[in-house]
């Protein structure tokens, strides 16, 4: 689906609630299906809009504006200005090479990328770095995620319809540009991993003997990893300069926090500390994607945050599992050899591990009467005009099935994997 076909194209437009009652976006609704109770349904309305101001209105003050709402009607201006320079800037410098060359490089902030790479991270390279990098992607885009369906701003080519996009943009993207524009994820994503990368080596050892150039060449790496995402959002006219903007100082801030202020290392030290974390982690999880915006019509960000979640449950709990087995930290030199077993080995069981996931719950769902791969609206059995969505159920059935597969993955790249590794005599490097 290109995005020129976005659900919820149109800015500011009313949303009906599959709930009843007021959108968590705010906007006036029609109750088109009860999810548990019309008193429930009212409570958990209300708890998503308190979640949705607690995360939004830190953003809004910055910018200083009094209050979500504000905030959101100026931003949209700046949207329709910003819709004029995409314009513009395509029309002065697109070429059949910057559009593949664009094309290519936002490829590097997609899920897919993040599959491929981080396991050969835990298996072949730093172990810790592998695992607060996958925190650092996790955290920064379920922020960005709710951000997104909060403010719920148009891309260019939603208030501009001369903005080009190429159908490939949206092929390549993994929401297939579904999703509102503020703020960039991809721009987010650039900026924190690079930069977490970049701090998280020069308190590295390695570095001090390295030289100065390690840090030059580091700092290059960097910028040019930023400037080729980050620009090409704008080239390829997905996104307004104002959502690149706070994808670039969100994931500074992302940055910041995992690294210098040491979130990541709290964390590890919550994971390994708390008894029965878990099933704590498994309550913090669940409580955020409960609380998680649902705009109508609905976009692919819950799903996606539903991915993330389960991603960081699963790289917590087999981080605290992997180290209760070792008991301390372990590191082993590996043979090119090795290392390309491990690899085949490793990708094989975690694809394996996902089929056989994603087979399992689909019975069992399916079983019990929900529709986990709900890919079709249904309509409102209610009579009257009622807006076209997924079941509540259906929904509940998809995102449990979502979660708990990419929790197995994730379990599977951080212990599982390792395990057998140990098993055959092939083990990587757990550095803690």
């Amino acid at each position: 689906m290109s995005c020129e076909k976005l659900q919820g194209a149109r800015p500011f437009v009313e949303r009906e609630s599959h709930s009843g009652g007021v959108c968590c976006d705010g906007s006036e609704g029609k109750k088109s299906e009860i999810f548990v109770s019309p008193t429930a349904d009212a409570l958990l309305l209300k708890a998503r809009e308190l979640f949705a101001t607690c995360v939004a209105l830190p953003i809004a003050w910055l910018h200083l504006d009094a209050d979500v709402e504000g905030s959101r009607r100026r931003k949209h201006e700046r949207v329709k200005e910003g819709a004029e320079i995409v314009y513009n800037l395509q029309q002065r410098l697109r070429t059949k090479l910057l559009d593949r060359y664009f094309l290519l490089w936002s490829f590097f902030a997609e899920e897919e990328f993040y599959l491929l790479a981080l396991p050969l991270l835990f298996w072949c390279g730093d172990y810790r770095f592998a695992r607060h990098m996958t925190y650092v992607v996790c955290w920064g885009l379920i922020w960005g995620n709710l951000l997104k369906d909060v403010f719920r701003l148009p891309r260019p080519k939603n208030v501009k319809a001369e903005v080009w996009v190429p159908k490939s943009a949206s092929q390549i993207d993994s929401t297939a540009c579904r999703d509102f524009g503020f703020p960039s994820t991809h721009a987010m994503n650039s900026v924190s991993n690079s930069l977490f990368a970049v701090l998280f080596y020069f308190n590295h050892p390695w570095v001090d003997s390295a030289g100065a150039m390690a840090m030059v060449f580091g700092l290059f790496g960097m910028c040019f990893w930023i400037s080729s995402i980050s620009l090409g959002r704008l080239y390829l006219g997905v996104h307004s300069p104002m959502d690149v903007k706070g994808g670039v100082l969100l994931g500074t801030a992302v940055a910041l926090m995992a690294g210098p202020l040491q979130a990541c290392n709290t964390f590890d030290r919550f994971m390994l500390k708390t008894p029965h974390v878990g099933l704590l982690l498994l309550f913090l999880v669940i409580l955020v994607l409960v609380l998680n915006p649902q705009p109508r019509p609905m976009t692919p960000t819950f799903m996606q945050n539903c991915t993330l979640c389960g991603l960081i449950l699963g790289c917590a709990v087999g981080f605290r599992m992997e180290m209760d087995h070792l008991g301390a930290p372990r590191l082993h030199n590996s043979s090119v050899s090795q290392m390309l077993l491990r690899v085949v080995l490793g990708y094989s069981i975690l694809m394996l591990a996902r089929m056989v996931m994603k087979a399992l719950l689909s019975q069992l769902l399916g079983a019990l009467g929900f529709e986990p791969h709900p890919t079709k609206p249904k309509t409102s059995p209610s009579p009257g005009p009622g807006p076209p969505g997924i079941k509540g159920w259906d929904l509940f059935a998809a995102a449990f099935m979502k979660t708990s597969v990419y929790a197995v993955m994730a379990w599977t790249i951080v212990c599982g994997a390792p395990a057998l590794f140990e098993a055959m005599k092939i083990p990587c490097s757990v550095n803690g």
